[in-house]
């Protein structure tokens, strides 16, 4: 009996040895993959470090309001609903544009916006950080290339 249960026990362990001997490389390869691309967030520390895990959080319960821009306007796009999205450049090191807001004008209008006093959206790359822009309903927006439903205001900030 003891013999058989040593034969098993050997058995057992040369057969885990190479299932993991198999395993290794590729999980070692995957760990290095996953520590790379995720680099940026792994040495976040303190309040960043919440935030993004706040936001992936947000993300990870609904997926669908993070909208990929990159081909558009090189950014992504978070799109929180009524009317309220933030862009992030994927390239901020080229741009004064890092982060871009834009919010639904109607509820702003209908309190008395004028917005005649904002200047127009100009092309992406053009917004100077820190000033409102106006967009009218139907013009094209930059940072979606296409028309948008509600006229809409919008302000970039350079992070740099």
């Amino acid at each position: 009996m003891r013999r058989f249960v040593i034969l098993v026990i050997a058995t057992h362990a040369l057969a885990l040895t190479r299932i993991f001997a198999g395993e290794t490389p590729d999980s070692g390869d995957e760990f290095t993959k996953v520590k790379s691309e995720y680099a940026d967030v792994l040495a976040l520390q303190g309040t960043a470090k919440g935030e993004i895990l706040t936001i992936a959080r947000i993300l990870r319960a609904k997926p669908r309001i993070a909208v990929d821009q990159t081909t558009a306007s090189g950014e992504y796009c978070f799109n929180s609903g009524l009317g309220t999205m933030v862009h992030f450049a994927t390239q901020p090191e080229g741009t004064a544009e890092d982060v871009v807001y834009e919010f639904d004008a109607s509820g702003l209008m209908a309190a008395g916006l004028d917005p005649s006093r904002l200047q127009q959206v100009p092309e992406r790359g053009q917004m100077k950080p820190g000033v409102w822009y106006f967009l009218p309903t139907g013009q094209h927006d930059p940072h979606h290339a296409h028309a948008m439903g509600n006229p809409t205001i919008a302000i970039a900030i350079d992070v740099k």
